[in-house]
């Protein structure tokens, strides 16, 4: 393990490559959704982060993209490393789950999604939009 410290973006793709598995093992509520992750997965790595209540759990699905573990539990944490750095055929299919399932969260395919909502509330009749925003002046 090294500890590098501050990486410049032109360097991140570089050390994505080199590491065999990715880990965020956040333990505070602040690491809100884990856009590193995303990072990890779009260069094909297996991932372990821990389950803080967060989207870091919706963007590492355990037991597809990698494994989720409780936070501040260091045993679990092992076992985790352990499981992928040993058992290739494992970690070499939440590799290839990571790489597609980063393409879910690209600019095309999010900015298609909001279009999407847009569209569906565009759509409504507009009886049900004005009850809508009734609803949301009265909260």
């Amino acid at each position: 393990v090294t500890f590098l410290g501050d990486v410049s973006d032109e360097y991140l793709p570089a050390y994505y490559d080199a590491c065999d598995v990715f880990i965020l093992p956040s333990s505070h509520r602040s690491e809100a959704f884990g856009t590193v992750l995303i990072e990890a997965m779009a260069s094909g790595k297996p991932l372990i982060s821990t389950e803080l209540g967060t989207g870091t759990s919706y963007v590492n699905i355990h037991g597809l993209t990698g494994l989720v573990v409780p936070p501040r539990d260091p045993a679990s944490l092992v076992n985790a490393i352990n499981r992928l750095l040993s058992d290739d055929s494992v970690r070499k299919e939440f590799s290839l789950n990571s790489r597609k399932r980063a393409e879910e969260f690209t600019n095309d395919v999010l900015n298609k999604r909001v279009l999407e909502i847009y569209e569906k509330v565009m759509s409504a009749p507009s009886e049900i939009r004005q009850n809508q925003s009734c609803k949301q002046e009265q909260v």
